[in-house]
């Protein structure tokens, strides 16, 4: 048993202390009993005295109201720190807290069963990935660096760098693929993880910095130090999220899950699918069957603020999963070489050519990203012709609004025109877009182009008109020189014709700010038109702030529909009750309910008893305590009782409690002991606590005791204590104490 139960028994000896020394001539455990309208007066004592856990809520915050009561009239006070053992509420939390608790250890013996049956799927299951020796650095998405010729060799030999040069290299030929790899700070934490791995330990970093900086570098260096047998995946065919959902079960011990640019597998424009990406790496990093796993990924800062930021009070967390997985992960990467990393290269470069022609050049320390071709694209960009240069103006617009990596040829055809004057546009010849795209293209010092044709991949699906990608350094330098320019009308309107659905309320949050709301919701309920739940939540919620009700009655349902909005179907339920549609209402409600909704399985009862439906909701509240874990047992037996059906309800409970659903077992046993069929309770509990039903020993000997039958109850309090229950332990202390010795 967990720390919680422990906690609550100690509270509950503290209570029957304060009772005992303060309260008993004031009210008596037959009082307490009697006032209870349920326990007797040993049971009672039972629980004051910390030796048997209180299965009915209601009757235990009954006792303390009456103690409180009582406390008044005598004129009694705890000291402050007890004076939360008087509190009747608090006491229904603590309970709460202790009764999941138990539950989830009701589930544990299914979770085995389940588990193993996992675990033998799993390892008669190919797994997914290669071995790490066999891949090659840049279709992990290493940045290609920049080439360096004769003449830049030359300009080294005229420098104070000269002294550095390998006379191996000075024609800038025979040079390998990657630079020599200069550790910095970031790199020992990155070490010391893998070496965790390398130990049997599943682990996982984020790294986390600008474009360019490193971050995919460091890590293929990394996963080098790995032993024989670790394999690598890196799932992007069709697309990243759903390649990785389609095969994360797929993944075996001793793998490393290379999540590069992870915004991508994280933060889809559907919110959903990148949920549920972080919920089975969770599940994986979890798995101790296939341990050790390594997750390693990269990300932008922008992206990490807004994947680990709590949502706004009152909407859907839509980032929850994510925000658990990276918490803990980010290993910060620097911009910029500091004068430490500098010394290093010069020290153990190599000698290499184009780590001293970037020393020389690159300005603030960029050493990588100058290696990466970052100054050419600028120049290239900062020099474009007028047509080229509005080309990547609007593609630099649309990702910085919110449009994926890949950029269709219709969106850029119909808003370029727009970051161009009449003047410019009429002196466009007719292929203006074509010769602006072969400019774009053109590699920069071996590196990839401004914008470039994406080209799939042998085997996968083509697209069905061209699309492109701007080149990371650039969009960085768009995302920060261009936040505060206006964006042309032609943009929004190009987004809203032919950017990709899934990105359509990306662009809505972006109209919110800068072009109001009407633009946003024109975004947002297009965006819900396609099946993107958060899109339509946000659509409610400004339609409703703006009463237009039905409209947002409309988007709130679109949102449910998501599944993992139980708040939008709840506000579904709470218009549509405003507008008098009650049976709608309740249908909506009651679907909340099923998602795990508590507050609305109460105003769906409220709603069917105000008609006069009392069997009717006994009925489905029944039916929803067999089909979900919602504490709703009590609810459901008193709705059963008001309606006649106790003869049938201690074999419900019964039923339940032996298809392990929590709570039953407790109240079956309570019901059959209290109806004056403890001799029928024992004979039904006993073969469960064989077949290891956890809760089921404790049981049985508390209504052994209960019934007088000491001896056994001792007996059965021995295996509830070697099972792990404080209250047992707590009971045979007491038992003993009390316990005559038998005569000689």
């Amino acid at each position: 048993m967990g720390g919680s139960e422990d906690a609550f028994f100690v509270d509950l000896r503290r209570l029957g202390q304060i009772h005992g020394r303060h309260l008993a001539q004031r009210v008596s455990l037959r009082a307490l009993s009697r006032g209870a309208g349920g326990p007797v007066a040993t049971t009672i004592g039972a629980w004051l005295d910390g030796s048997r856990f209180p299965q009915q809520v209601d009757a235990l915050v009954s006792v303390v109201e009456q103690l409180r009561t009582a406390a008044a009239a005598e004129g009694f006070e705890p000291v402050p720190s007890e004076a939360r053992l008087l509190d009747p509420l608090w006491w229904r939390d603590q309970h709460a807290a202790v009764g999941r608790e138990r539950a989830e250890s009701v589930r544990v013996g299914v979770r085995r069963a389940q588990a193993q049956a996992i675990r033998q799927e799993q390892q008669a299951a190919a797994f997914v990935g290669r071995p790490i020796s066999q891949l090659n650095p840049f279709d992990l998405e290493v940045h290609h660096g920049v080439e360096v010729s004769a003449w830049s060799v030359d300009t080294i030999l005229d420098s104070p760098y000269a002294a550095w040069l390998s006379t191996g290299w000075t024609s800038g030929d025979g040079l390998p693929e990657l630079t020599p790899y200069i550790l910095r700070s970031h790199d020992e934490e990155l070490s010391a993880l893998v070496s965790r791995g390398e130990a049997g330990h599943s682990a996982m970093a984020m790294l986390v910095g600008g474009s360019s900086c490193g971050k995919t570098r460091a890590c293929w260096e990394a996963v080098q130090t790995l032993g024989e047998g670790w394999r690598l995946w890196h799932p992007f065919d069709p697309t990243r999220p759903e390649a990785a959902l389609a095969d994360l079960q797929n993944v075996g011990p001793r793998t490393v899950v290379w999540l590069n640019e992870a915004q991508h597998y994280l933060l889809p424009s559907t919110s959903s699918l990148g949920e549920r990406v972080a919920a089975g790496i969770r599940a994986l990093l979890r798995d101790q069957a296939r341990r050790p796993v390594l997750v390693l990924g990269t990300m932008w800062p922008e992206y990490w603020d807004t994947l680990t930021a709590l949502p706004a009070p009152h909407a859907p967390d839509v980032h929850e999963q994510t925000r658990k997985l990276l918490a803990g992960t980010n290993i910060s990467v620097p911009s910029a070489f500091s004068s430490t990393d500098l010394r290093a290269l010069l020290r153990d470069g190599l000698g290499d050519p184009r780590l001293l022609y970037a020393v020389q050049r690159a300005r603030g320390g960029q050493i990588t990203q100058y290696l990466a071709g970052a100054p050419s694209l600028l120049e290239r960009y900062r020099n474009a012709p007028v047509v080229a240069r509005a080309v990547l103006q609007a593609a630099m617009d649309a990702r910085r609004l919110g449009h994926g990596l890949a950029l269709p040829h219709p969106l850029l055809a119909a808003a370029a025109p727009g970051y161009l004057t009449d003047e410019e546009w009429d002196q466009t010849s007719d292929d203006w877009l074509e010769e602006a795209l072969a400019y774009t293209a053109k590699p920069c010092h071996g590196a990839r182009g401004a914008l470039t044709r994406i080209k799939p991949r042998p085997g996968q699906a083509g697209l069905a008109t061209p699309h492109y990608r701007l080149a990371d350094y650039l969009e960085e330098h768009g995302r920060n020189t261009r936040y505060s320019r206006p964006v042309p009308d032609t943009l929004w309107e190009a987004a809203f014709q032919h950017a990709h659905v899934e990105d359509l309320f990306a662009f809505a949050r972006s109209a919110a700010s800068q072009r109001g709301p009407e633009e946003h919701l024109r975004f947002a309920v297009k965006a819900a038109a396609n099946g993107d739940h958060a899109a339509a939540w946000q659509a409610a919620e400004t339609l409703s702030r703006s009463g237009r009700l039905v409209e947002a009655l409309a988007m709130y349902q679109r949102a449910a529909d998501g599944g993992a909005f139980v708040t939008a179907r709840r506000k579904a339920a709470a218009l549509l009750h405003q507008l008098g549609r009650l049976d709608e209402a309740l249908q909506e409600y009651q679907a909340a309910a099923g998602q795990g909704h508590l507050p609305s399985v109460h105003r769906a009862i409220t709603l069917m008893h105000d008609r006069g439906d009392r069997t009717a909701a006994a009925t489905w509240c029944q039916r929803l305590a067999e089909q979900t874990d919602l504490d709703i047992l009590d609810t459901a037996i008193t709705l059963l009782q008001q309606t006649g059906h106790d003869s049938a309800l201690t074999q419900w409970l019964c039923d339940l409690a032996e298809r392990g659903r929590p709570g039953a077992l407790a109240r079956a046993a309570d019901l059959l002991q209290h109806t004056g069929r403890a001799d029928e309770a024992v004979a039904w509990l006993v073969p469960l606590a064989q077949a290891g039903y956890l809760g089921a020993e404790l049981l049985v000997a508390e209504i052994l005791e209960e019934s007088g039958h000491l001896d056994e109850a001792i007996t059965w309090y021995r295996r509830a204590t070697e099972s792990g229950y404080p209250s047992a332990r707590s009971a045979l202390t007491r038992l003993s104490a009390t316990s005559v010795p038998s005569a000689p």
